[in-house]
């Protein structure tokens, strides 16, 4: 498959590298603009503030090191077709000089995306995140009824800040609005397990 891919950039460079940046550009400007209007939408909804919109993102949290994101797969195709098309059309190198060097340009731009994903997780402040762990074994009150099944939501104050977050019943039986409840354990980022109990 390599062999053919590297056939394919010999007989038509120029398709390929045009293709790949015009791919790449939109892909990366996409990207660009749906994080920057997440960061509004952050903003304006600050009891979600600290939650993370999938799983994927709450792993980030970690500062783990990602390499294949789409952030750095726009930046390869991106970089790999501008790099190729200003070696074979500005600088006439020769095709394989011109891969050669697009291929460098793509995978060095990937890297150093990944990287700053990676340290800009290490730059936030653990006292600006909400750890949910915090509120095993605090009192909280149903927001939502909660199912003898399913998910009801409840408010609870953590740090000063009134929290709302999925809850289930630890023992599955419903829990109405209004009751108070413990929180018992933490299932994922946003749910929790909580059991009633009565406030003298």
């Amino acid at each position: 498959m390599f062999i053919s891919v590297i056939s394919f950039l010999k007989e038509a460079p120029g398709l390929v590298f045009w293709a790949s940046a015009l791919f790449g550009t939109v892909l990366f400007i996409l990207r660009l603009c749906a994080t920057i209007i997440d960061g509004f939408s952050e903003e304006l909804h600050e009891s979600d503030d600290m939650m993370i919109e999938d799983a994927d993102k709450y792993h980030h949290h970690t500062g783990s090191f990602k390499l294949f994101t789409l952030h750095s797969i726009s930046g390869f195709f991106m970089m790999f077709g501008w790099v190729g098309l200003a070696c074979a059309k500005q600088l006439h190198c020769s095709q394989h000089i011109a891969i050669l060097f697009s291929f460098i340009a793509g995978f060095t731009t990937m890297l150093l995306t990944a990287l700053i994903f990676k340290w800009s997780q290490l730059l936030v402040s653990s006292g600006t995140r909400f750890d949910i762990e915090k509120t095993v074994g605090m009192v909280g009150t149903v927001y939502q009824r909660i199912s003898h099944k399913g998910q009801g939501k409840i408010q609870l104050v953590v740090d000063g800040v009134t929290r709302e977050l999925l809850a289930q019943s630890h023992d599955n039986h419903s829990i109405e609005s209004f009751c108070s409840v413990e929180v018992v354990g933490v299932l994922d980022y946003e749910t929790v397990l909580v059991k009633r109990i009565t406030l003298l």
